[in-house]
């Protein structure tokens, strides 16, 4: 394709053809914009075979982002890794055990285990446990977090591609339109005034073509970049995707939030393990208890001379450090505590800013939806060019009429897709968002 700078004149015309000159770039430029950005992605492609293109929805583009995105099964995989550190925690140490054979004919050997100090295998665990429970509420939030971004991509890619649509479609009819103005300029039908005010006009729906057109491919890389497809894979939109209504009060939504948010629960488990390793601070620098058992086999291969014998290792200096250690335990856990109420507060002040913005969101959509405005700007869009065919309205009046329509199409799709992201964001702040659908209190 002729890149669209080599079609733009280094000189400038002079006098009254520079205006003329201007129609004549606009309609060239406008037939010069490719497609859609996908369109220039094939062609500067150069990996011997076209990209895939997939039937995106919204179900689909949580299905892909939960069984492609990487940070999903890194924190899937952690959180395994955590909970396998569970059990080998409540295993004392490995048991030493000495053989001597320098006496000529005999055989002595030793057998010691440390068992430590009792509940001190117990509170271990505990510990372990309570990081196994923080990993996989890290790993829920993660994946509501990639579910979150997944909602929102595919909104941004939805309404770019339907505005892609409208402004593909409207290029041919700003061509006409520019022609016409070239032919009364030049027959002395219009002022001057009236032509810039066109050229103005279309120059910015020109630029709003470029512009949105770039606009879609950033959406086409965000949502591979989501999957972890190849950057090139592309998406077209599948099924029209279904908004339920906004249920329930503000109040429904904080409560479910408090209950059902797993960042609380990040930061619950986090509080269960700080007062778990208070409770092995505490047992840490306690004496231990050792168990030896002996024996000794003679020159006819016989064992005697059994023995055992129990010790106790007490740390000279274990009340300085169980002190402190007790203490900073118990700072910490205090620390966690703050922590935790902070986390409530925000997540109440998160969910009640995503009720407003949802029903904001809503309200609106509602409106053009319940008074019919997509439908009664296509009729009245019908009738306009009925109109002016019959040289019933003028052409000011008819490009007003083209723009208006263009942007109640436009404003349409973006309270759609707003209210799509918005009732996304509210699911997640309440705790939603685990990939099976939309969520209401």
């Amino acid at each position: 394709m002729e890149r669209i700078e080599n079609l733009i004149s280094t000189k400038e015309p002079q006098g009254a053809a520079k205006a003329f000159r201007l129609w004549l770039l606009s309609g060239l430029f406008i037939c010069g914009i490719p497609q859609s950005g996908r369109a220039q992605d094939m062609e500067r492609m150069d990996m011997g075979a076209a990209p895939t293109t997939i039937d995106l929805t919204l179900a689909k583009a949580e299905e892909l982002a939960l069984a492609g995105n990487p940070h999903i099964h890194a924190a899937e995989d952690r959180a395994k890794a955590a909970d396998k550190r569970v059990l080998p925690s409540l295993f004392p140490d490995d048991p030493q055990v000495m053989v001597d054979t320098t006496v000529p004919g005999m055989e002595m050997w030793q057998v010691g285990e440390k068992l430590g100090f009792p509940g001190k295998g117990i509170a271990k665990a505990d510990r372990a446990g309570a990081e196994a429970k923080k990993a996989a509420a890290e790993a829920e939030d993660t994946k509501r977090s990639i579910v979150l971004q997944a909602r929102q991509a595919y909104w941004d890619f939805y309404y770019r591609d339907k505005v892609d649509a409208i402004l593909q479609d409207a290029q041919e009819r700003w061509r006409t339109l520019g022609g016409i103005v070239q032919s009364k300029e030049l027959s002395g039908q219009w002022l001057s005034i009236k032509a810039v005010r066109l050229q103005m006009e279309t120059a910015d729906a020109i630029n709003k073509l470029v512009t949105n057109s770039q606009a879609l491919r950033v959406s086409q890389f965000n949502l591979n970049h989501l999957f972890s497809l190849p950057h090139f894979t592309a998406y077209r939109l599948g099924e029209e995707p279904g908004l339920p209504p906004l249920a329930g009060k503000e109040e429904d939504w904080v409560a479910k939030a408090q209950e059902k948010n797993p960042e609380i629960a990040v930061y619950r488990r986090a509080l269960e393990a700080q007062q778990a390793a208070q409770q092995m601070a505490s047992l840490d620098y306690l004496p231990d208890f050792e168990v030896w058992l002996s024996g000794v086999k003679g020159p006819d291969g016989g064992f005697s001379n059994y023995g055992y014998k129990v010790g106790v290792s007490i740390p000279l200096f274990f009340p300085a450090k169980q002190s402190q250690e007790e203490g900073a335990a118990s700072d910490e856990v205090s620390a966690s505590r703050y922590d935790l109420t902070g986390k409530r507060d925000e997540v109440i002040h998160m969910t009640e800013d995503a009720y407003v913005g949802a029903d904001s969101a809503w309200r609106l959509l509602q409106l053009y939806e319940e008074g019919g405005l997509v439908k009664q700007v296509q009729r009245a869009w019908v009738a306009s060019q009925t109109a002016y065919r019959n040289e019933e309205m003028s052409l000011v009046d008819f490009i007003e009429t083209y723009n208006t329509y263009l942007e109640t199409l436009t404003k349409y799709y973006q309270a759609k897709a707003d209210y799509g992201k918005a009732v996304a964001q509210l699911e997640y702040e309440a705790g939603g968002l685990k990939g099976d659908g939309h969520e209401q209190p």
